[in-house]
């Protein structure tokens, strides 16, 4: 306050000096004061950032932090909201498996009569209409269960079967700094709306290629980002390869850039995708690979040598790249590539789709000619990109992969019936019956029959070499040959046609022997009856079964319609069935819910986190921003008697006359 009164200048001082010290005496305390007065009336010691820098800094910090956290409630509060609306519709979906797999046990005892089974549809179709309502729930503008296709229906209904239109991936909410929060539950992890799919059995080998990324390489493991020291034993180049980001981008670093005593070291991409090292004038000589300190870049690349003087050229093994979308199919098997021409088949309920492949070039083609087929299939490579893999959206019906008259599936290994597929896998999982002794008689072309026993058979081609290698069945003019069909899936059963002479030739036929259900459970003759008959072609005689090993999805939908059928139909064993798939939806949704309800106390416990640290924050920025009203007041004291001073001894100034400086 002192500097309202100070300077105050003595001797010989014009009036009009003093009265110019005077003034600004007056006017700096008259702002100070209002300074003061604004800093009472608001509350802040702080009014622009000028008054503290420093301070007004850390307050700026505080507040963009107090801004962050409340988004982040507010984030947490919608995906609360949305998860809440999720929690009900399953609840009450759960409701409805739990009334119709209750409606499976009276199924199986009050079918006697139209009028019930006219009565059980009638519940179990109204149901299907309610669920598909459910699945469909939108909620601000958001379908619950589409995935990231939020702004589309979860399934359409056709009558006969259900197509999931969504996707399975999750929408993720920002939680905290770094942190996300799934804000929604997938249809397919709540409602089974895909199957599990088929994915390839076979190993591809795809050879690296000058434009495969050094990250896919090692089963994508990648390679380690260093250097790699290349000597002859007098001399020393170390390259460093980690700007390289494809095997051709470190090939390019290499070659041209190493040079021991005068030789040119050259590094090349053999056509089975494995690296050579050589001097570039292709002559003997002492060379070694290695790594630098403790980098593994020359050993991930499999170029690193062991011994002082390896021999040249030093040829690495198989890079062992994944998949990827842009993986060429002439890269298969080694760089060799594979025959693609005859196509495969995918069958989904009644209709067959004919996937052919002559102009694909990369994987990406092969899905895209699946995809503009129509089928209801979601072709992928698998997380770990070993594998492709297919996968059903449609419940209610079958679907299977099977050969278009040559082997691409089972190049591909995507055929659904193969050699190896075990019997127990048939027929949903209820597999085929063998127990009976001698289950299935075959008759051959001329008339006679030979009986096939099963028992102790685990796989298709344990029933292929029965037929095949039975005593009985080794005669080349009646010898019965049985493979899986050339076109789609099933067993063929073929002869030749009947030696010349033969007074009466007999088509191939098959005849289920008394209490013996194998045959159906094969697909040799249709369910509940006793026999099937072949026919004859210009060459020969074939009876062609069909597939009994479909694939199906496994959900909510599959599980009604499959009930819907089978009292349809009045088939015990599969309204038994239902009841089991009924069992496996409950089970997938209480996990479901289980997994929802984690989420939705993990995010009260993350809100009431930034409540807590929120209130912190406000109260430090108070401590930095607010003013201390009792501090404040006392030197807006101060200042009014030094306004009031500075006021009188201005007027003093004013009066003051020629006497006053006698």
């Amino acid at each position: 306050m002192t500097s309202v009164f100070f300077p105050i200048y003595g001797g010989r001082t014009s009036n009009s000096q003093m009265n110019a010290r005077s003034l600004y005496q007056v006017q700096m305390a008259k702002s100070g004061i209002e300074r003061l007065q604004t800093q009472l009336s608001t509350g802040r010691r702080l009014l622009t950032p000028s008054d503290d820098p420093d301070t007004a800094v850390r307050v700026l910090r505080l507040q963009r932090e107090q801004e962050f956290r409340s988004q982040a409630i507010g984030n947490l509060s919608s995906a609360e909201s949305f998860l809440n609306t999720t929690e009900s519709t399953l609840s009450s979906i759960q409701d409805n498996i739990n009334q119709m797999r209750g409606l499976t046990f009276s199924a199986s005892t009050t079918l006697s009569t139209d009028a019930e089974k006219a009565g059980l549809l009638s519940q179990i179709d109204s149901t299907l209409n309610l669920l598909v309502g459910k699945a469909n729930t939108k909620f601000q503008d958001r379908f619950l269960f589409s995935g990231a296709s939020a702004g589309k229906s979860t399934v359409s209904y056709s009558g006969t079967s259900i197509q999931f239109l969504g996707d399975e991936k999750e929408l993720l909410t920002i939680s905290d700094l770094g942190q996300v929060i799934p804000n929604n539950v997938t249809g397919q992890r709540s409602l089974g709306l895909m199957s599990t799919g088929v994915v390839s059995t076979v190993d591809f080998a795809p050879a690296a290629a000058q434009d495969t990324l050094l990250a896919d390489l090692n089963g994508g493991r990648g390679i380690s980002r260093g250097a790699v020291r290349f000597t002859d034993g007098n001399e020393e180049v170390v390259i460093d390869l980690s700007p390289a980001a494809t095997v051709g981008e470190a090939l390019t670093l290499i070659n041209g850039n190493v040079q021991l005593t005068g030789r040119d070291v050259a590094v090349s991409l053999l056509s089975n995708g494995t690296l050579r090292v050589q001097y570039a004038d292709g002559q003997s000589g002492i060379l070694r690979v290695s790594d630098v300190g403790a980098g593994r870049t020359a050993s991930d690349l499999g170029i690193a040598t062991s011994v002082p003087t390896p021999v040249l050229p030093i040829v690495g093994p198989s890079l062992d790249p994944i998949l990827k979308l842009n993986t060429r199919l002439s890269q298969f098997n080694d760089g060799v590539g594979f025959d693609k021409s005859e196509g495969f088949q995918i069958k989904q309920g009644d209709r067959t789709y004919t996937i052919l492949l002559g102009n694909a070039q990369t994987i990406e083609d092969v899905f895209n000619e699946v995809r503009r087929s129509g089928a209801a299939i979601v072709p992928e490579i698998t997380p770990d990109g070993r594998n492709i893999r297919f996968r059903s959206t449609e419940s209610g019906t079958d679907f299977s992969i099977g050969e278009n008259g040559g082997l691409l599936a089972t190049r591909l290994g995507i055929r659904t019936l193969t050699n190896a597929t075990r019997l127990d896998q048939f027929n949903y999982g209820r597999g085929v019956s063998t127990a009976n002794g001698g289950e299935i008689a075959i008759r051959k072309n001329d008339g006679t029959q030979f009986s096939i026993d099963l028992s102790g058979s685990v796989t298709i081609q344990d029933v292929l070499d029965r037929v095949n290698n039975h005593v009985s069945n080794q005669d080349a003019a009646t010898k019965i040959t049985a493979s899986l069909n050339s076109t789609g899936n099933g067993i063929t059963l073929s002869s030749v046609l009947a030696a010349p002479g033969t007074p009466d030739p007999q088509p191939i036929a098959v005849f289920a022997l008394s209490g013996a259900e194998a045959a159906w459970d094969l697909g040799l003759i249709p369910p509940g009856q006793s026999s099937a008959t072949g026919s004859f072609t210009p060459s020969n005689s074939e009876l062609v079964g069909v597939d009994r090993n479909p694939q199906e999805v496994r959900g909510i939908f599959n599980s009604l319609l499959r009930f819907r059928e089978a009292v349809r139909a009045g088939d015990l064993a599969e309204i038994s069935r239902a009841s089991q798939l009924f069992d496996e939806d409950l089970d997938r949704m209480t996990s479901s819910r289980g997994s929802l309800g984690i989420s939705l106390q993990q995010i009260d416990d993350l809100k009431q986190n930034h409540e807590d640290r929120n209130n912190d924050l406000v109260a430090r920025e108070s401590q930095l921003l607010d003013a201390d009203l009792a501090a404040t007041i006392t030197e807006l004291t101060g200042r009014q008697v030094a306004y009031e001073a500075s006021l009188q001894l201005l007027a003093g100034s004013n009066r003051m006359n020629l006497f006053d400086f006698l």
